[in-house]
């Protein structure tokens, strides 16, 4: 079964199986993203937030009616429990950056879940590195990785190489970084996901120039994951996209 992921932007991406209900994952608030609100909305049938304190990743409103809303954080503390297509979510309990600039670090959590028959893994506002006794909750849980890239307020790129050398990814889609509008003093300086591609020379890299790609890729054969890189479809970059390597 096929499963498309798309990038609405920030840390929010929207996910749907054929014939199965969509999931969007932390949807942001365009008031603390800098960007404008043309008043669009996404349709999905549940929301998982990675905490219900930082609008920034919790801004439910910007999904259409009523959705299913699943706080991972309840989930990585064992408040509550949840399920995705009869599998349970696995949460990691985290927090923002000790040294967040804007406030005190606010708690929240990592997520994966199974659609499609593969583990999609994201990293909600996670603000610095963890180690592989903190991660083993995601071992062998980990087919498609939505890491933090852009390093302002979040984990930096040295400690997420460690992270994602001993989860393994097939895959990997960046998010939270600097992108014209977002990347700027206002939005706290985060750094373009060139960054983080020129620390991956070895993995192929696929620049697509569209908000959404459709699972499973093919694999890499180096044994390294395969970056994939989107357009966000919740506003317009700036001055256009950097100009990234491809494969």
């Amino acid at each position: 079964m096929s499963v498309q992921l798309e990038f609405v932007g920030h840390a929010c991406f929207r996910l749907w199986e054929d014939g199965r209900p969509s999931i969007v994952m932390d949807p942001y608030l365009h008031d603390e993203t800098k960007l404008e609100d043309d008043g669009s909305r996404l349709d999905a049938d549940t929301v998982i937030v990675s905490s219900l304190t930082d609008r920034a990743h919790s801004n439910v409103a910007f999904v259409r009616d009523n959705p299913r809303v699943i706080n991972a954080l309840d989930v990585a503390t064992g408040a509550t429990s949840a399920t995705i297509n009869g599998e349970p979510i696995v949460g990691i309990a985290t927090a923002e950056a000790p040294d967040h600039i804007h406030h005190a670090p606010m708690d929240n959590a990592m997520y994966a879940f199974k659609a499609g028959g593969l583990w999609f893994a994201h990293f909600g506002d996670l603000g610095y590195g963890l180690g592989e006794e903190e991660l083993a909750p995601w071992a062998n849980r980990c087919d498609v990785l939505m890491p933090i890239v852009g390093e302002m307020n979040t984990v930096k790129l040295g400690p997420l190489d460690m992270m994602i050398a001993f989860l393994n990814p097939t895959w990997i889609v960046p998010m939270h970084y600097g992108l014209p509008p977002l990347g700027g003093a206002d939005a706290g300086g985060m750094t373009p996901v060139d960054a983080f591609l020129n620390r991956h020379p070895r993995s192929a890299v696929y620049v697509v120039r569209h908000h959404t790609v459709t699972f499973p890729l093919p694999k890499s054969d180096n044994g390294h994951p395969t970056i994939i890189v989107l357009e966000p479809s919740g506003y317009k970059p700036t001055g256009g996209l950097p100009a990234f390597r491809s494969a």
